[in-house]
């Protein structure tokens, strides 16, 4: 999944290493700014504890103007820095020369400086970019309102271009009456065409700027404060109430819910944390609405595949000791009461149905020692050639396992290439000799156990192609794929059922790269998904410290809304606890809808780890309805009840 906004955060300020040349010598002017913080749609920007960005109603040239100011001391040399920024396809200028223009303030602004910023990106590299800063015209000091401009070529391939104000360094930064031209060749170019190769992903960056709008908008920052209450107010209207999130409590109140699931074959139900106990509740009770009024069979969750195998002969047969199984995925987000709760009524209901209707199944491969030691054993039983040669592909994973003989990425990842290469092959092999012979086998094994013996190979074949590399977003992504892989080979072997999937927004969403994304170029409508996220709460999270390693699991508060333009502060102001929102209303263009109406909007993003003190960090910038069909809403969540490991 692309990251724009950390993506922002290394090609904003370049090395940034010029000096400033555009010193002010005016002094401060007397006046009173009144911040409001957040720029409001489709502006994005500076989410830190260090900058704060939105919009100043007392210091402007004309009605209002954006700013970015430190809101901390920043140590001298460093490269901290805050910018403000609008993102739109480059599709209407392509081959075109393109000059920003906007009027700059500066107060105060020390350290490397102030300025306008503007970048060109095609699908395979950024094609121009400047800064200013870099460029040898920082702003710095005090400085009157004055115009400023960047020019720029727009290549013939050019999928995105993004501007907006920077400030590195401390101060307060402000600009108005933005403008965005075609200007012919005789007006020079600006910044720098010789820049670094790009390693973001081509086909998630082309997907991205693909969804956005192709001309900027609210390049004079008016009419902002006026969005936010008109949003709230629109929301209020159309966003329906709920009345619980206890499992059991009827369907009547859920009609909303099932009008944005409509007739899909998967259904996604996504959360803002992975340990909040509405949450998980809230999606075992759509589950029951799903089972009950459209005939949902399958449950599928963010877990690993053959451990999930046990949770499903217990819910089909009542084998095993649920709680045990439950701890058996590994996973400490999962093991809680919560979902423990969900499995004993999966379990009640085929008793009560007099047949195995319900399924469980996991759709995930980070641990995939039991599929890999599995393979032999099986192959065991069939034909001793190929399990011979399932043993040498097993053994090839042995110094990548840790002592509990689990399978460690950061294990694998640092082995020489060569080793990685010949497990990757030997797996390739196997996975082929298998589908060679496994018609031969029937005696040996069954269909069904033929099935599971290929996808045991694959889901090892996926972990080693995600291990395989230490780079986080590509680790990323392969998961992501890999786990819409595994749903839709879930889906095809009973192409009559309807599946419901649990895992985390990011992977739900349709961002680009996304297991969503990938459902639903593969589906269409027939792939529909939900967010949830919340107001305030407590959460449980592995502690991020500051050091950066890993702290104790522990229960987290939240209590702030991170800004006046997020999704969470639009909801918050509603003034209803629950809600469940089909997001598809934000294209009615009724007055309310143009702060979220494909266009860039933070919606609150915690996994499985959190810092406390970056908490203003964890949103992403969701585009609506494109990225999500409904989000159901939250205005306070406690904390999921954790189970102890067996």
């Amino acid at each position: 999944m692309i990251d724009l906004a950390a993506t922002l955060a290394v090609v904003v300020l370049g090395a940034c290493g010029g000096d400033p040349t555009d010193t002010g010598t005016s002094p401060p002017l007397v006046e009173t700014p009144q911040f409001v913080r957040g720029v409001g749609a489709p502006w994005g920007g500076t989410v830190s504890n260090v900058h704060e960005t939105g919009v100043d109603l007392g210091i402007k040239r004309t009605g209002r103007a954006a700013y970015v100011r430190s809101t901390t001391a920043i140590p001298a040399g460093s490269s901290a820095f805050g910018f403000i920024a609008q993102e739109i396809s480059a599709v209407e200028y392509r081959g075109k020369r393109l000059r920003l223009s906007g009027f700059v303030r500066a107060d105060s602004a020390a350290g490397r400086g102030a300025g306008l910023w503007m970048r060109v990106d095609s699908p395979q590299r950024t094609t121009a970019f400047d800064n200013m800063i870099e460029y040898g015209r920082a702003i710095v000091g005090n400085a009157d309102w004055s115009t400023y401009s960047i020019v720029l070529d727009v290549a013939n391939d050019a999928v995105g271009i993004t501007f907006g104000l920077l400030l590195s360094g401390t101060g307060v930064a402000r600009v108005d009456d933005m403008s965005l031209e075609v200007v012919d060749a005789t007006v020079p170019t600006t910044g720098s065409t010789n820049l670094p190769a790009d390693t973001r992903d081509s086909v998630t960056l082309s997907d991205y700027y693909a969804r956005l709008a192709h001309v900027p908008e609210n390049l004079d920052f008016e009419g902002i404060v006026i969005v936010s209450e008109l949003t709230s107010q629109w929301l209020r209207s159309v966003a329906r109430p709920f009345d619980t999130d206890q499992p059991g409590s009827g369907t009547e109140d859920l009609a909303e819910l099932g009008r944005i699931i409509g007739n899909a074959r998967i259904a996604a139900f996504g959360e803002a944390t992975h340990g909040s106990r509405e949450f998980f509740r809230m999606k075992h009770r759509a589950f029951e609405y799903l089972v009950e009024t459209r005939g949902y069979t399958h449950f599928l969750i963010e877990a690993t595949m053959p451990e999930a195998r046990a949770i499903d002969r217990y819910v089909a047969t009542g084998e095993g000791d649920p709680a045990r199984l439950l701890a058996g995925l590994y996973f400490w987000t999962w093991n809680t009461q919560e979902v423990l709760d969900l499995i004993l009524w999966m379990r009640s209901y085929n008793v009560r149905a007099g047949e195995p209707r319900l399924r469980f199944f996991g759709v995930d491969m980070q641990f995939p020692h039991q599929a890999l030691d599995s393979v032999s054993a099986m192959l065991g039983r069939a034909d001793v050639r190929v399990a011979a040669q399932a043993d040498e592909a097993v053994r090839c994973f042995d110094d990548a396992r840790d002592p509990s003989r689990q399978l460690s990425g950061t294990r694998y990842a640092a082995l020489p290439q060569s080793a990685r290469s010949r497990c990757a092959l030997l797996l390739s092999q196997l996975a082929d000799s298998v589908a060679a012979h496994l018609d031969e086998w029937d005696g040996a094994l069954s269909a069904d156990d033929g099935a599971w013996l290929q996808q045991y190979i694959t889901l090892s074949r996926q972990w080693e192609q995600m291990a395989h590399t230490a780079d986080v977003s590509v680790v990323a992504r392969v998961r992501d794929r890999a786990m819409a892989d595994n749903a839709l080979w879930i889906a095809a072997r009973e192409p009559a059922a309807r599946l419901f999937v649990w895992a985390h927004n990011a992977h739900v969403s349709r961002r680009p790269s996304t297991m969503g994304a990938h459902l639903a170029r593969e589906l269409g409508d027939a792939y529909r998904n939900v967010a949830f996220t919340f107001g305030n709460g407590r959460f449980n999270a592995i502690t991020m410290l500051s050091s950066g390693a890993y702290g104790p699991l522990q229960v987290h508060t939240v209590s702030g809304l991170g800004s006046v333009f997020t999704m969470e502060s639009f909801l918050f102001a509603t003034a209803q606890p629950r809600l469940i929102f089909d997001t598809h209303k934000v294209t009615s263009r009724e007055a309310g809808t143009f702060a979220i109406d494909r266009r860039p909007v933070l919606l609150r993003s915690i996994g499985a780890v959190y810092s406390s003190t970056n908490a203003a960090g964890y949103f992403e910038r969701s585009l609506l309805p494109l990225d999500y069909d409904g989000i159901i809403w939250f205005v306070f969540v406690g904390e999921s009840r954790l189970l102890p490991f067996y």
